[in-house]
């Protein structure tokens, strides 16, 4: 029976009853396309996406990196061709945008084959030196298990004989609520309603709208800007972070008010260039900004509605619940938050949906560990040949580290699996999982490739730690010896600040030096707390970067800690970092925290003379004016910046050290111009 007789009945059902098919055809590549071909030209899809090589002409063939271009939009066929290589971060985003009635398509190798063939389409996870043509991974066998456990039909071609392998019994179909066009749902329609109240209601309350892929989330904010419009409110912009990810908005605005213009896109770069007058920004797929874009936005604006889309495979989701959403507390403590949990492309019980959240282990668990003080806890080490005979200990670990970091896809996951130089200690209670650091073992370079990257005429993938350390801080022979990089600590949320992660790092440091590990370090985007906890551990700062981090909206911070490694190297390479800051710092980012400035900084201290003090003295009593003073000011600045108080101290050093202007200081402290900031100098010095 050929593909197309066995698919198409099941189709229909699949239209009739709202659900996305979900298929896989293993056998030889060249019989699957064929077959593959067959079934496009009788299916006739008006939008065929296309992941991996063989794409026909008139598909939309899928490429890495286009996993947030993919937000928003939707096709009715969506066929994987996993010969050539199988890219689990774009076959998780894709799966979103099939609609009801659509075939999901993987074409694979057999299972034994599969397993047993390298994964080009993930060799930027292999560090140096693994051949990612040559290496097999773990991941396809993790995979497949999990896709054992899942709804869906697989099939096997062999000499154009289709074998059905397993059925798929499709759900009933479930009508949902009645509701009046133009929404799709009940929830929809209340989000709907949310959306107009931030136009109406108190200013500074904006509406955070959450959903998985396929809730209707976009729809609703083309929906509420037509009745916006139709209300009078003329100046309505929509931004995100391609145009592509706002077109299912403007759509449904469209549908609405076809020759009404009101709603239009405006990319965020020029929206934060222009800052036009606004009724509402409406800011979707928000989670694919950088976190300090949305804080410009949300500090600009007073009625703002963003949407983001928070599941594990959107990359920077985390980030926008862990940082940005504490930022909107802190800040506009009045903002809302609206949850659509109803599907409207499909229905609830979609197997295509429960396949993808279940073998990419991005469902999280609801049950939360009970920690006993003074109890017994176990630590144990998980290296990547570990994982497959501990399913479920893996999964607890990913949902962990997912919780706990800004930044997780489904590619962490893959790595987990793939590259051996990763590993992971947990720290477990009665089989509980309480917190755990995910390690990249790094460094034993050759001396000659470590001299290259110092020079810069080589990079070397995986050894972030040992580059860094030859490149950055001018130290080669740290790339030769034995690193550890520790990537990410999780404590379980209910857990924290009971010093669990401390007790971790202990241990951690203990079966390192078992280990004959010379270096501990670590790198992170740089804050006040993170930077006390990991001194609190005995890590020394040795480097920091000169730009911000897109998602965290910091700098990152190089940590040091000698295991087996020379103590007086590390104190050195910190009196560097500490020099190089006083004399550089307006090298750096403009608004590094003063709080992070001062752990960091260690500036020269001259005894200030009688004369000195004297002449600070008439400039506080306003009788000197600061360009006469301005020496024995950064003087008394290094001498005092300590015991000053934080908001003196930051507008002190913004100008003293970071070489910043009278304007750019007073717009960022808010203060009513220069004669504004040398009062608070002035008002510092005399109460000295």
């Amino acid at each position: 029976m050929p593909l197309t007789a066995c698919l198409q009945p099941l189709l229909a059902e699949a239209a009739a009853r709202q659900i996305r098919l979900p298929v896989l055809l293993q056998g030889q590549q060249a019989e699957l396309l064929l077959q593959c071909q067959q079934l496009i030209a009788t299916v006739k899809p008006q939008s065929l996406y296309w992941l991996g090589e063989q794409a026909p002409a008139a598909s939309t063939q899928l490429k890495p990196g286009n996993n947030y271009q993919l937000l928003g939009s939707e096709c009715d066929m969506l066929v994987v061709n996993a010969f050539s290589g199988f890219n689990a971060d774009l076959v998780a985003a894709s799966a979103g945008c099939l609609k009801a009635g659509g075939v999901w398509l993987l074409l694979a190798p057999s299972d034994e084959h599969w397993c047993q063939q390298p994964n080009p389409a993930h060799s930027a996870l292999l560090p140096y030196p693994l051949d990612p043509q040559q290496h097999q991974g773990q991941f396809i066998r993790f995979w497949l298990s999990r896709l054992a456990e899942s709804k869906l039909l697989k099939l096997t071609l062999n000499n154009n004989q289709l074998t059905i392998n397993r059925t798929l019994t499709l759900p009933e179909y479930q009508s949902p609520a009645t509701v009046a066009p133009p929404y799709a749902s009940a929830e929809q329609q209340q989000a709907v309603a949310a959306i107009l109240k931030v136009v109406s209601g108190h200013r500074k309350r904006p509406l955070v709208l959450v959903a998985d892929r396929g809730r209707g989330k976009s729809a609703a904010l083309g929906l509420a800007a037509a009745l916006l419009v139709q209300q009078g409110k003329k100046h309505l912009i929509i931004t995100a972070a391609s145009p592509n990810a706002a077109a299912t908005a403007i759509n449904h605005y469209q549908q609405q008010l076809s020759d009404t213009p009101g709603l239009r896109f405006i990319a965020v770069d020029q929206l934060l260039l222009e800052q036009p007058e606004l009724d509402l920004l409406l800011i979707d797929e928000a989670a694919a900004l950088p976190t300090t874009v949305l804080k410009q936005l949300a500090d600009r604006y007073s009625r703002i509605v963003f949407a983001t889309t928070e599941h594990g495979y959107e990359g920077t989701g985390r980030g926008f619940q862990l940082r940005f959403q504490r930022y909107l507390e802190q800040t506009q403590s009045g903002w809302k938050r609206l949850q659509i949990k109803q599907p409207v492309r499909y229905q609830q019980h979609d197997p295509l949906e429960q396949l993808i959240f279940n073998s990419f282990l991005l469902q999280q668990p609801e049950i939360e560990p009970v920690y006993q003080p003074g109890q017994p806890m176990q630590l144990r080490q998980h290296q990547h040949k570990d994982w497959l005979a501990a399913p479920e200990q893996l999964s607890a670990v990913f949902h962990l580290l997912s919780l706990a970091h800004y930044q997780t896809q489904v590619k962490d996951l893959v790595a987990l699996l793939d590259n051996p130089q990763l590993s992971v200690i947990a720290l477990y209670q009665q089989d509980q999982l309480l917190a755990c650091a995910l390690l990249s073992y790094e460094g034993e370079l050759a001396p000659e490739l470590c001299q290259q990257i110092y020079q810069g005429k080589r990079r070397v993938q995986g050894h972030l730690l040992a580059q860094s350390l030859a490149f950055h801080l001018a130290e080669p022979q740290l790339a030769s010896q034995r690193l550890v990089r520790v990537m990410r600590v999780a404590v379980a949320q209910p857990l924290q600040r009971q010093g669990l992660g401390s007790h971790l790092l202990t241990e951690l440091n203990n079966l390192l030096q078992q280990q004959n590990i010379d270096w501990l370090g670590t790198s992170f985007g740089v804050s006040p707390a993170l930077l006390a906890f990991w001194q609190a551990a005995g890590y020394i700062p040795v480097r920091l970067s000169h730009f911000a981090d897109n998602a965290s909206s910091e700098p990152s911070v190089l940590m040091l800690k000698p295991i087996n490694g020379s103590k007086e190297l590390v104190q050195q390479l910190n009196q560097q970092l500490a020099n190089e800051l006083y004399h550089c710092l307006q090298e750096y980012p403009a608004n590094l925290s003063f709080d992070v400035i001062r752990k960091l900084v260690r500036p020269p201290t001259v005894t200030l003379t009688a004369a000195d003090i004297e002449q600070l003295q008439l400039f506080a009593e306003g009788k000197r004016p600061y360009q006469l003073v301005a020496h024995q000011l950064l003087n008394w600045f290094n001498f005092h910046y300590l015991q000053l108080e934080p908001f003196a101290a930051s507008v002190i050093a913004a100008r003293l050290w970071q070489k910043q202007s009278w304007q750019t200081i007073s717009q960022r402290f808010q203060l009513a111009g220069k004669a504004a900031c040398i009062k608070v100098i002035q008002q510092q010095i005399s109460r000295c």
